[in-house]
């Protein structure tokens, strides 16, 4: 079996219209300014003299959820461009914002002009950085088979990582972005964790378990977190990076999953309970006692940790379809993600900025990813319909 990496690249998106529909039609033009700020929503006009990046930036403040794009506001973002570099301008009626970025292609200076505008226009809000920080691992049945892929918070440019020709699944980024992890069956016919740089063959990770496997989380020191059906209960373990050493840290006579770092390593998020009742609870990486997080719901999983905030942990519930909440462990609150439709959404993860996340939205039984505004609800569609069925979405932070 080969593993590749095969990128799809801006204008081959643009030319198959892979590029979400969204980015082309971002622009409101009845909102009452005044109604917006109240809300907390700059209306702003994008300005730019090269059309794709001028695209690209509309969509992402389009998307932030922080922003109504206008066709005439007096808030406005100015984009002057010469080659990898651009001068991005922002005013303001009560300041003048403007920077110098320098990129190392056109998708990366499209991704830091976002944030330039984001950081900028947002300082009342103190918004901080999100598309060039964040890139996006995911699931898709593009060929027919479901591949790893690997994308931006643009959709801009787009890989295939995996090319097995058999289900891959549940990819995760190691701790510095430069490997993933993911579930295959193709080698033995079990399945078993991998890892792959998207270059040459993939490397056996934990090959020497059998039974169900759930995605195999990095801590910030390389340690993987995972869980398995090897004693027959799904229990969860803790690994070292290269996959030796596991050991049980977690085994109720319940199903234990979905196990999540903390922001440094000390402690572990997971979910435990009967089938279809699912709780969050947080532990020691070492093993010992379970503290359940209180969350108001019979239905409770998929928890991930705030990259940025500590407190804040996002996760699934259940009521009538799957939703969005996120709990803060300081305060002990729960708030779930304001519903902006019908649509289910559901296995998240968080983006650079610690306000967003990376989830699949659903309907019916079509599938794909979205970026997901937390504080508002906006979601935006991330993934094109003609890369079939999309999900599983995981977000590596690059930390500077």
């Amino acid at each position: 079996m080969k593993f590749i990496r095969r990128s799809l690249g801006l204008l081959s998106l643009l030319a198959l219209g892979l590029l979400p529909a969204s980015a082309q039609n971002r622009v409101v033009v009845n909102d009452s300014i005044d109604a917006l700020m109240k809300q907390g929503i700059v209306p702003v006009t994008v300005v730019s003299d090269d059309a794709t990046i001028g695209q690209l930036v509309t969509f992402a403040l389009s998307a932030h959820g922080a922003f109504s794009v206008r066709t005439n506001s007096s808030v406005r973002v100015t984009i002057g461009r010469t080659g990898t570099t651009a001068v991005v301008a922002c005013d303001h009626p009560s300041f003048t914002f403007q920077t110098t970025i320098e990129a190392r292609d056109q998708d990366d200076l499209a991704l830091r002009v976002a944030d330039a505008a984001v950081v900028g226009l947002g300082r009342a809000w103190k918004l901080k950085p999100l598309f060039a920080a964040t890139k996006v691992a995911f699931v898709s049945k593009f060929t027919g088979n479901q591949e790893i892929y690997t994308t931006n918070l643009v959709h801009s440019k787009t890989s295939r990582v995996t090319n097995l020709r058999n289900t891959s699944h549940s990819p995760r980024w190691n701790q510095d972005g430069t490997r993933l992890t993911f579930i295959t069956s193709a080698m033995t016919g079990f399945p078993e964790i991998f890892s792959t740089n998207g270059i040459g063959n993939p490397r056996g990770v934990v090959t020497n378990v059998r039974g169900a496997l759930g995605a195999a989380s990095s801590g910030p020191d390389g340690r993987l977190t995972f869980a398995s059906s090897n004693r027959g209960n799904m229990d969860v373990y803790v690994a070292s990076a290269d996959g030796s050493g596991a050991r049980v840290v977690v085994a109720t006579p319940d199903i234990d999953a979905d196990p999540s770092w903390s922001p440094d390593g000390a402690r572990l998020v997971l979910t435990s309970g009967p089938t279809g009742r699912p709780g969050i609870y947080v532990c020691s990486p070492a093993g010992g006692g379970l503290s359940r997080l209180s969350t108001g719901y019979g239905y409770s999983a998929e928890p991930r940790w705030n990259p940025i905030e500590a407190n804040l942990i996002v996760f699934t519930f259940q009521s009538g379809g799957l939703h969005l909440a996120v709990a803060d462990l300081q305060s002990g609150a729960i708030t779930p993600v304001p519903a902006t439709s019908a649509m289910s959404f559901s296995r998240s993860s968080w983006c650079a900025d610690g306000r967003h996340v990376v989830a699949t939205q659903s309907l019916n039984s079509q599938s794909w990813i979205s970026i997901v505004d937390t504080k508002t609800g906006k979601a935006t569609r991330l993934s094109d319909s003609k890369l079939g069925e999309c999900s599983q979405p995981d977000c590596y932070v690059r930390r500077n």
